[in-house]
């Protein structure tokens, strides 16, 4: 009786522990993503790609990008060297839309000109910390842009769709929409505050004199204030990258460097789910890997992200 009366509860503890080493086990990895809506891209670029994609799956409509444009850009980006007549489109239609959406965006930025390609160049420096390398091609317009390579450019692309995110036009149409707005501003008048003091401590610096005390106060304090804008611009950016990473999609189960998305079938595989491996400590840059599932494969996938969410809720409960 008394072996009976404990045997429930050993057996119970060791199916809990079998099933979550089970789980463990049998989650497969996939199959390593290099071609994405018919493209072979860069395993490091599909993760870009894709969000590209789901942009325009959610805002392609308000931003006057067409059926089947979202696809050719990638392709004129990563294939093509010129910069074709449909990669400016889109750069112009997504500064339209960032310009308060007027319609005489090609008047205004010629598609053959360089004036968008600098414009594009100043809006991503003051948001996001870009390459030097990459501002100094944007700066010489068309041939500087032609020197980047498909990854400088996707980069440089969606850059140009999270400042979008943050117009008026967009904003109605996104969730998080307060805190995305609130961090790109803090970013930019840090920005901003950062260039005013580090002018000032250089004039500063200049005309000290034999340590004279008050103005070594002075430029101590304008270094304390450098320092403090460049720590809210952090704050911001990790806020940012938390927002950005796929639009208006929340991943179906998540673990240490790794989440599983449900996604439109970019592979042509009719398979949704898709998994994500990344870097945890070193967000900021489009390193991610992205990997498929069989057909068997996704069951095994979605029936693990059953289990899991249904164990969660249960010790949510328990709670």
């Amino acid at each position: 009786m008394v072996r009976a009366a404990k045997r429930p509860k050993v057996n119970l503890a060791r199916t809990e522990s079998n099933d979550a080493l089970k789980d463990e086990i049998v989650v497969p990895r996939g199959t390593l993503v290099t071609c994405i809506a018919g493209m072979e891209l860069q395993p490091e670029d599909v993760g870009a790609a894709i969000q590209f994609l789901e942009f325009c799956r959610s805002f392609g409509e308000i931003c006057k990008i067409g059926k089947g444009q979202p696809e050719e850009t990638l392709r004129h980006l990563t294939q093509l060297k010129e910069v074709s007549s449909i990669v400016a489109d889109v750069h112009i239609n997504l500064l339209s839309v960032i310009e308060n959406g007027k319609d005489n965006r090609f008047d205004k930025y010629p598609r053959h000109g360089d004036e968008w390609i600098r414009k594009v160049g100043e809006y991503i420096s003051l948001t996001f910390n870009a390459e030097d390398f990459t501002l100094r091609c944007l700066n010489q317009g068309v041939s500087g842009y032609r020197s980047l390579n498909p990854s400088c450019k996707l980069e440089v692309l969606n850059c140009l769709c999270d400042e979008a995110l943050s117009s008026e036009k967009l904003r109605t149409c996104i969730d998080n929409k307060d805190r995305k707005c609130v961090a790109t501003q803090e970013i930019k008048a840090a920005t901003r505050k950062q260039k005013e003091l580090k002018r000032r401590y250089d004039d500063m610096t200049k005309t000290i004199e034999g340590g004279d005390t008050a103005n070594n106060e002075e430029a101590n304090d304008i270094l304390y204030q450098i320092k403090e804008a460049e720590e809210i611009k952090k704050a911001a950016r990790n806020e940012l990258e938390m927002l950005k990473r796929v639009h208006r999609t929340t991943p179906v189960m998540e673990d240490k460097g790794v989440k599983y998305w449900k996604l439109a079938d970019y592979c042509n595989y009719n398979i949704s789910i898709m998994r994500q491996e990344f870097d945890e400590e070193n967000r900021t840059k489009n390193k991610d890997m992205w990997f498929m599932f069989t057909e068997d494969e996704h069951k095994v996938v979605e029936d693990h992200v059953t289990t899991r969410s249904r164990r969660l809720r249960r010790n949510h409960n328990w709670v």
